[in-house]
Formats: structure tokens, C-alpha cells, sequence
């Protein structure tokens, strides 16, 4: 029996694909996977960003369950999963990453719900199921039929729906053995289960502003260009409490001078008990984008119009940049990264790895504070800086430029820096 609504393709008669020999594969199979415990880590949270990141870095951005490797730096899409099941816990020896296909199967219940999944009787294992459909999808952009991937298949006796039901009561492992014998076979409404986590061309998002404004190019449209398809295809790698367990194992496992800018945006780490900055994915980016592109085309931009757009959408975050070259950065960035987790630096800090080969490199490292509009606020962060050390001129920059790409040399002859000292 099949649920409403959700087509039977196991009967039509489709010429099947060349088989493809069998291959080595790790436990996968239909499951209904309940996660219990308290989330203590929302995935919009900087500790778990920086968490999955350390994942994705350990295990190559490799799906566990097929070893799908995700082709984008950053692991676009691929999901981290708790082994045990427990939500709350974050060590990193109960982290693993799978592909979407994969964690369809894992919660089939849902997935047949999404009407992704159908179930049939198959020789095959699940897991080369999941990797024949994914390279049919891959070579013609469709998902292909269940006889297609497993000419001998069967329609099973009951639905995803039934089955997922009957393992809310019965693990997989104490079902009859017909009941095991059951695969899931992908329908062609999981078609973005495989094509999210493609190369596609498309930027990923991620918490570096975006492209907005259409103002003339210029030197300063390129240079922001420049830094957004960095910042958004390579991983952020954040201090994660659970995964390094202390600051010092965290900066020696990621020290700027030896980090390479050609596997890494930015080395960041977050005070806890600061107020938090505007969580990024909140923001209404087309709004923004609508805006300040209504501004630039009526004239020419004030400072005023800027401050008004930032407390408009309240992107009232900002940062003193402190530029240093490599051979003193690992030492600034060590007092920088202990002060903030102290408690006394600002509400994060960030630090751009290295540029091997490049002797005049001077990294940027960020320290933030979450209202530029605060001038007490800011003089404070930069007299913290001053104490741990920082005697160079350095400026301050609004997150808002950020998003307008607002660089030097700027159509509208704005500084780019709000403060200096």
C-alpha cells in the first residue's frame, strides 16, 4: 500500500541503466532517528558554526554513511549529525557529516512525508542506491527511475510511512527479515536532496555581507567582489569550547602565520559574554540591497543615510582593523583571542591566515563591538587594544560599510574607515 498522493513507480516499464559493480559501503539503511536531549547548541550559533566547520575540516567534508566528498569548501549543505542521537552532546568524537540523500534515509519517516522516498524489496545496499542515483542525477540532471537504478526491484508491501511507523516500535535490527530486505529509492521530488550540494556556479552565503548595491565598478567594487567570493567559499574556522577544549589548543592548531588564506577565510573566536551581534542569517538582505540602491540612485550619499540604512535593518555592529605583518600576528592574535574569551575584548574577533609567499603581507585582524553609534563603546575597545599591545594607527569600520562595499576608493568618496586612532 502506497500513501495518497504518492506515485507507484516500480511497475512502469523503464530500460534499465548499465549495472555498476557494487561497491564498499558503511551501515546505511531505513531508519527513523529520534534525537533526544536539549539542542545547548542552535545551529545559528557562532559555537556550533565554528564546531561543524572543525567537522567538516576532520573528516574532508565526507559524508559518513557514502563518502560523498561535498565539492565546496566550505561543505555547502552537508549535515552534521549526533552518532548517539543526544542533541546535547557536542563532543567532537559524536560528530559526523552526511549528504542530504543520506540523512533522507536516516529520517525516512520525514523524507516519505516530503514524498522523496518510495520503498521497494533490492539486492542492492542502501548506500549504492544513494551512490547510483546520485551519479545519474549528476550526468543528466534528473533523478532517475527505481528500475532504472535496480532493475529488479519489487514495490514492498507497505509504504515509507508504515514502515517509519513500525520502527517508532521496532528497531531495524529486530524486524522480519522481509522487512529488511526493504531500500529506499529516491522520487523525483528529492531532486534538491542531490542538487544542493553540487557545483553549480553560485556563491555560497555566509556572514560576509553579500553583493550589494550596483554603484559604477570601480577599484573598490572589485576589491569588495574580491573579498566576498573568498569570505563565502572557503570555511570560517571559530573556537569551539567543545572541540579544542582550551584557547591555547585552539591557537595552536590554528595560528595565522601558518594557516594558508587558500584553505581558510578567517580564524575567529566569540566572547560569550558580550551581547551577541545580529545573528546574520536574520537579515533581510534584500531589503537592504533595495535600499541602498534606492539611496545611490537618488544622488550622492551622506554619512547620515548610511547610519539611518544601518539602524534600519540594524546592522549596528562595527570593528577597530589592526593590521600586522606574519612574524608578530600569532602572538597579538594569542592575547587578543584570550582576552575575548575572558570576557574583556569585545564581542568577537577575527584574523585573516597567511599569504604564503608573499613577504610584505600584513594580516587584518577584526576586533568587534555590536553599536559603531557608541563612541564610548568603541574608545573602550580601542583601549583595550592599545593594553594588549597594539601601537600601530588603526582605524574603525561599521559592518554597514561592509554591506555597501564601501572600500577605498569608493564611487561616493566616503572614507572607509569611521575612526581613527
Amino acid at each position: 500500500m502506497q500513501s495518497p498522493g504518492l506515485e507507484t513507480p516500480f511497475d512502469q516499464d523503464i530500460s534499465p541503466a548499465p549495472d555498476e559493480p557494487p561497491s564498499t559501503h558503511w551501515d546505511l539503511h531505513l531508519s527513523v532517528t529520534r534525537t533526544h536531549g536539549n539542542r545547548t547548541l542552535p545551529t545559528s550559533s557562532p559555537q556550533w558554526k565554528a564546531l561543524r566547520a572543525e567537522v567538516l575540516l576532520r573528516d574532508d567534508r565526507t559524508c559518513s554513511a557514502c563518502g560523498y566528498v561535498s565539492p565546496h569548501p566550505n561543505g555547502r549543505s552537508m549535515v552534521i549529525d549526533h552518532a548517539d542521537g543526544d542533541a546535547s552532546n557536542n563532543d567532537p568524537t559524536n560528530l559526523r557529516i552526511h549528504c542530504p540523500p543520506c540523512e533522507a534515509v536516516r529520517h525516512c519517516g520525514f523524507a516519505g512525508m516530503r514524498g522523496w522516498l518510495v520503498v521497494g524489496e533490492s539486492t542492492m545496499e542502501q548506500v549504492d542506491i544513494v551512490r547510483k542515483t546520485r551519479g545519474m542525477f549528476e550526468s543528466t540532471g534528473t533523478v532517475p527511475h527505481p528500475k532504472v537504478v535496480d532493475p529488479s526491484a519489487i514495490p514492498g508491501d507497505v509504504d515509507v510511512l508504515e514502515l517509519a511507523n513500525m520502527m517508532l516500535e521496532t528497531p531495524w535490527e529486530d524486524l522480519p527479515p522481509e522487512r529488511r530486505r526493504l531500500r529506499g529509492f529516491f522520487t523525483g521530488h528529492s531532486s534538491n536532496l542531490f542538487q544542493k550540494t553540487m557545483l553549480t556556479g553560485n556563491q555560497d552565503t555566509n556572514d560576509s555581507g553579500g553583493d550589494l548595491g550596483k554603484a559604477p565598478v570601480n577599484e573598490s567594487d572589485r576589491r569588495a567582489a574580491e573579498i566576498v567570493a573568498v569570505e563565502t567559499s572557503l570555511p570560517w574556522i571559530g573556537f569551539s569550547k567543545e572541540f579544542h577544549k582550551s584557547s591555547q589548543k585552539f591557537l595552536d592548531s590554528w595560528p595565522p602565520s601558518k594557516t594558508l588564506n587558500t584553505k581558510v577565510a578567517w580564524i575567529c573566536v566569540d566572547n560569550d559574554r558580550a551581547v551577541k551581534m545580529e545573528d546574520e542569517e536574520s537579515l533581510d538582505r534584500d531589503g537592504l540591497s533595495t535600499a541602498w540602491d534606492k539611496i545611490c540612485a537618488e544622488g550622492p550619499v551622506t554619512l547620515s543615510q548610511i547610519d539611518k540604512l544601518a539602524e534600519e535593518f540594524n546592522v549596528l555592529w562595527g570593528k577597530w582593523l589592526v593590521f600586522v605583518p606574519t612574524d608578530r600576528v600569532d602572538a597579538l592574535w594569542g592575547r587578543i583571542v584570550k582576552a575575548t574569551l575572558a570576557g574583556t575584548m569585545g564581542c568577537s574577533a577575527k584574523v585573516s591566515p597567511c599569504d604564503e609567499g608573499n613577504p610584505r603581507y600584513r594580516h587584518v585582524i577584526c576586533v568587534y563591538n555590536s553599536d559603531y553609534r557608541s563612541k564610548a563603546e568603541v574608545d573602550k575597545l580601542r583601549d583595550g587594544l592599545r593594553r594588549l599591545g597594539v601601537k600601530e594607527r588603526i582605524g574603525y569600520k561599521p559592518d554597514i560599510y561592509t554591506y555597501c562595499r564601501i572600500y577605498m576608493g569608493n564611487s561616493w568618496g566616503i572614507p572607509p574607515s569611521r575612526y581613527h586612532s
